[in-house]
């Protein structure tokens, strides 16, 4: 558990980052944290398995554009780098935000080499990166397809890597939505699972560690959904298919 003072020892937190966006994470997480419990309740749990310092890739499942503040507040005891398309720097203030925020662009014409690059640069300060290895937001509410591409980055670098699960959001913001649901309609929940050695994890080859980390998400999915079910009487989340585990996993490259 890390003390109190540990979280202003900013040269362990986050080692490629000045103290002053240091700071600026902590005030943009408290201020969605203050959003999410209002809205949607939102309930973190097993988070505390995070280090002080060190090297860690987080590997979470991608259910609406809410998932990065979440995966934020889950973990602000260490600022992570987001790998992001280039386009989105576009956008304003949306970019200037992102930018702010910790968020790694790249061009799409550097592709996943760019994006592998940014990643490995971070990790080898000590500081941490979370990716989606579905890519984008699923369409179903399930763990869907993993890329390919992810494999790369958790081989070469070594670093642990935290899984966690995200339920709820898919409830309140789908892709379907141009706005999140709010004032009752949906709660959300995190769960971090044990660590993994990035090292042990290729043990069995390339396919079985995108299967395990697959697997492990979807049940810390499950898993923040019976919490979700528990804390609010059964009312949160609706029965329905995404009480059952997600489709196996079928790679894309």
């Amino acid at each position: 558990m890390m003390t109190f003072g540990g979280r202003f020892r900013v040269g362990l937190r986050a080692p490629s980052r000045p103290w002053y966006k240091l700071f600026w994470w902590d005030a943009c997480s408290f201020l969605c944290l203050v959003w999410l419990k209002i809205f949607h309740r939102m309930f973190s749990v097993g988070f505390e398995r995070i280090p002080e310092e060190g090297p860690v890739i987080f590997v979470s499942n991608h259910q609406s554009y809410y998932d990065p503040l979440i995966n934020g507040c889950a973990v602000n005891r260490r600022q992570y780098s987001a790998i992001a398309s280039s386009h989105l720097a576009r956008f304003k203030p949306l970019g200037w935000l992102l930018r702010s925020y910790g968020t790694v662009f790249v061009a799409a014409s550097a592709g996943d080499k760019g994006a592998l690059k940014a990643a490995l640069s971070e990790l080898d300060q000590g500081s941490c990166v979370l990716i989606y290895p579905e890519g984008s937001r699923c369409e179903t509410g399930f763990v869907e397809n993993f890329e390919k591409g992810i494999l790369l980055l958790l081989k070469r670098s070594g670093a642990t890597v935290y899984p966690i699960g995200i339920e709820g959001a898919y409830d309140v913001w789908p892709r379907s939505r141009v706005l999140p649901r709010l004032w009752g309609r949906g709660r959300i929940a995190t769960v971090c699972g044990e660590p993994i050695d990035g090292a042990a994890l290729f043990e069995e080859g390339p396919q079985a560690a995108l299967e395990r980390l697959h697997q492990e998400i979807d049940t810390l999915r499950l898993e923040a959904r019976r919490i979700l079910r528990e804390r609010s009487g059964g009312k949160w989340p609706p029965a329905g298919p995404l009480d059952g585990p997600s489709p196996g996993l079928q790679t894309r490259s």
